[in-house]
């Protein structure tokens, strides 16, 4: 007996008739315009409905095979209602050829440059794909679909978007009339991890030293703050997740983000995030409202705007702050703190200001993205000081680039080094790690000569 349904019996048959009806074989485009129209004008409330309902997605799937039987569509190259079906249904509820990719956990970025323009960024290499959407009008209502996953609206009055689709998966959009019209839309798609990654496998992955991540570990178990800077892509919500996977049981962790993109299983850990239905609230907001929740940890996961200035005040009151940003090298990153501890509207001098950015959080790990997509600890920097308006201080980690390779271009597209020790803290920042509870033992580690 032949495993086909009746379905796909009915659908061959349609096929094989195309000379004898109105219905010639058509393109996947005109089949998909066909049921999208029928299904729009008689079911529109299974199509609303399909995002949020269960039952909606199979009711809808029933609709497509019924619609492309009655109508004995037949599309070329597709040789199943199966497959067709299961096609137009990614199209109409789905994100079209986007699906496929957001399924596939290796790929870290998809990046929409255009309808027929994609490009996936996986750890170790960039693919390149033509095939992609319809047509622009079809690249805009993917997009407009994937945007409202994250409770947010992308239209002709708002085209500049930042949205999420699930936990852990961020999209920035753009579409017209801040797009061209022929492009359709451009997007980046951006997934986080959701499993943590151990301190073996950055020892492995030759991100960091055993030495650098315990010095990590035991800044931020005896109150010492840090920010994690780097560019984007560099990695730096994983070393987030890391960093307080190292965190001791007893201690209270109050995170702050767009949408959840760490994970972490403990029974001391407060989550919040900013975007939500019906009121999304700032950034700010929750981090004042984390001082009521008595932490001994604020995490906010990604410092952009004037929360920076409460999370240097709450750095400076007894909580240990751990936090990332953008910026291009350690010292910068202490230049945009500033910036952003600016836009608070707070009326102090750049040098006093400069002077709490550094009590509040005296480390700064910047990370880097080398040429071959290896992500290392770039330099552990220690704020000491302030001179002509700039934070002096000394480095205490360093990746030093040994090696190179070049393609024929001359383009570098392979760098080692080594992680190398260059200076001891400082006494203050020993001093702190010993009222804070450090051990005798693990501050002689931290002296040069130790």
């Amino acid at each position: 007996m032949s495993s086909f349904s009746i379905h796909d019996l009915i659908y061959q048959v349609g096929a094989a008739e195309t000379q004898n009806t109105d219905t010639a074989m058509q393109s996947y485009a005109q089949a998909l315009d066909r049921v999208r129209r029928a299904i729009s004008t008689h079911h529109g409330a299974e199509l609303a409905g399909v995002m949020a309902s269960p039952e909606a997605e199979q009711r809808l799937r029933q609709l497509i095979t019924r619609y492309l039987t009655q109508y004995h569509i037949a599309i070329e190259g597709i040789p199943s209602v199966a497959d067709a079906a299961a096609r137009i249904y990614e199209d109409m509820a789905g994100f079209g050829v986007i699906t496929q990719y957001l399924r596939d956990t290796r790929i870290e970025e998809i990046n929409i440059n255009g309808w027929n323009r994609l490009e996936l960024v996986y750890p170790d290499h960039i693919e390149y794909r033509t095939e992609a959407f319809l047509s622009p009008a079809d690249c805009v209502d993917k997009v407009k679909k994937m945007v409202q996953l994250g409770g947010e609206v992308i239209d002709g009055s708002h085209p500049v978007v930042d949205s999420y689709i699930g936990g852990g998966t961020r999209i920035s959009a753009i579409i017209p009339p801040c797009a061209d019209d022929t492009t359709g839309a451009v997007a980046s798609i951006r997934r986080q991890r959701t499993d943590s990654i151990t301190k073996e496998q950055l020892i492995t992955y030759q991100t960091a030293t055993e030495e650098e991540l315990d010095f990590l570990s035991l800044c931020i178990n005896h109150g010492v703050s840090l920010a994690v800077a780097g560019a984007t892509g560099a990695g730096k919500t994983t070393d987030l997740a890391y960093l307080l996977s190292c965190l001791s049981p007893d201690k209270r962790i109050y995170t702050i983000e767009d949408t959840r993109e760490i994970y972490l299983d403990r029974a001391r850990l407060v989550q919040t995030v900013t975007k939500g239905e019906p009121n999304p609230i700032s950034a700010n907001d929750l981090l004042k409202e984390a001082l009521r929740f008595h932490p001994t940890h604020i995490v906010p996961a990604e410092m952009r705007g004037s929360e920076a200035w409460t999370a240097q005040e709450a750095g400076r009151t007894g909580h240990c702050i751990l936090t990332s940003l953008h910026a291009n090298s350690a010292v910068d990153a202490y230049n945009r703190i500033l910036s952003m501890c600016v836009q608070s509207g707070i009326q102090l001098s750049e040098g006093k200001i400069l002077q709490m950015i550094l009590e509040a959080m005296p480390l700064i790990l910047f990370k880097r993205q080398l040429p071959d997509h290896r992500r290392v600890y770039a330099e552990i920097f220690e704020g000491t000081g302030i001179q002509n308006n700039t934070v002096t201080g000394h480095t205490l980690y360093r990746y030093e680039i040994t090696d190179t390779q070049t393609d024929k271009n001359g383009n570098v597209v392979c760098a080692r080094g080594l992680h190398r020790r260059v200076d001891s803290p400082s006494d203050a920042l020993i001093e702190r790690l010993r009222y804070g509870g450090a051990s005798r033992k693990d501050l002689q580690k931290l002296r040069k000569d130790g």
